[in-house]
């Protein structure tokens, strides 16, 4: 059985979950009874590529995106139809798609409905419209569709119609459990002990609101806030630090898969006050290097979380507040935490998503 894995998630993103997913995915493919896992990739920009030695024909192609993007379609399209396999399995949503002209199966994973339950709120969501649109068109004309978690596949079901019977729930894993222990993770040198906030700041990730919110905690206990991707710090974050007298405790650091388990290892507590999330890999991030968690009561996050996290209502600053400092000045509720999240995230493992993802595969040949 072959499966045919297309560019697309490698030419959207140099770094990123969806990526790291199929890398993960492919790598236990070509490791199991398979295989025979093939990705269509010419282009590659991509941090996980190089560092899983996944095979193909792949170059780097530096402040190009549209020509890698455009590049890898082209190839992908004649290399889907003159490949001979027996499952394509699309990475994202373009359109392209339609134009495959194949008869095998057509899998595609779905990671959450974040533009079709918040988009409405939230306009820096706008230019997922046609993500969007395209993504009604595939879970049409796809044979068997996959959801992250079951919060993702009841908000498909709702939002765009598609039968339950269609979509298989898939957990994902986390590619630090096998390293939160090595002595390179061991500790992130911090003048004061500071909270972690992991990822992209942007509308619903509700980062405003939070620090809004912790600001006063921050000030009353001497903690910083270290603020882990999601890009520098623009003017307006810089303002409002400034405005609420945070701007020294209030720090942003570049990662990679070096520095963050450093980080969440070392952190009083990771703070994930998100208003929508798919999945949450992050949580499972934190529980591999022994990070207690503070995060919402919303989507997909009590379903990864279980009872291993403290939660919050991420539109309440009084509740936000109220969780952050329990976690702060409890050290018995943290390693409560801790302990409970060791045993929550042996639940969720990349093995079983591709020991999953091949038996659903096999029903569909």
């Amino acid at each position: 059985m072959k499966i045919f894995f297309d560019h697309q998630a490698f030419s959207l993103q140099n770094y990123g979950g969806i990526s790291r997913y199929f890398c993960e995915l492919i790598n236990g493919i070509n490791s199991s009874d398979i295989n025979n896992a093939h990705l269509s990739l010419l282009w590659s920009n991509n941090a996980h590529v190089k560092e899983y030695g996944l095979s193909g024909l792949t170059y780097p192609l530096p402040g190009k995106h549209r020509l890698l993007s455009t590049s890898n379609k082209l190839f992908n399209i004649v290399d889907a139809r003159l490949n001979n396999y027996d499952i394509y399995h699309a990475t994202y949503f373009d359109d392209f798609l339609g134009n495959l002209n194949t008869k095998k199966p057509l899998v595609t994973t779905f990671y959450d409905m974040t533009y079709e339950r918040l988009a409405h709120k939230f306009s820096d969501l706008s230019q997922d419209k046609s993500i969007s649109e395209n993504k009604r068109k595939i879970a049409k004309s796809s044979a068997h569709l996959i959801a992250i978690s079951e919060s993702t596949k009841n908000d498909m079901v709702e939002l765009l119609g598609v039968a339950p019977e269609k979509i298989s729930v898939i957990y994902l894993g986390s590619s630090f459990v096998n390293e939160a222990n090595t002595s390179e993770k061991e500790s992130f040198k911090s003048d004061k002990p500071y909270l972690l906030y992991v990822g992209n700041r942007n509308g619903y990730k509700n980062f405003e609101t939070f620090i809004r919110a912790s600001s006063g905690i921050l000030i009353k206990y001497d903690v910083k806030l270290i603020c882990a991707g999601g890009g520098v710090f623009s003017l307006e974050e810089q303002d409002l630090f400034k405005s609420l007298f945070v701007s020294d405790l209030v720090e942003y650091s570049p990662v990679n898969d070096k520095i963050l388990p450093k980080l969440y290892k070392s952190a009083i507590s990771f703070v994930f006050p998100s208003l929508y999330e798919g999945f949450g890999i992050p949580v499972l991030e934190a529980f591999s290097c022994d990070c207690p968690c503070v995060v919402s009561n919303t989507s997909s996050l009590p379903e990864v979380a279980g009872e291993a996290a403290f939660y919050i209502d991420p539109l309440s600053e009084d509740s936000i507040a109220h969780g952050i400092e329990r976690v702060i000045t409890e050290p018995s509720l943290r390693a409560e935490l801790v302990k409970k999240g060791k045993d929550r995230l042996k639940q969720f493992s990349w093995d079983n998503t591709v020991r999953q993802t091949v038996e659903l595969y096999q029903k569909l040949v």
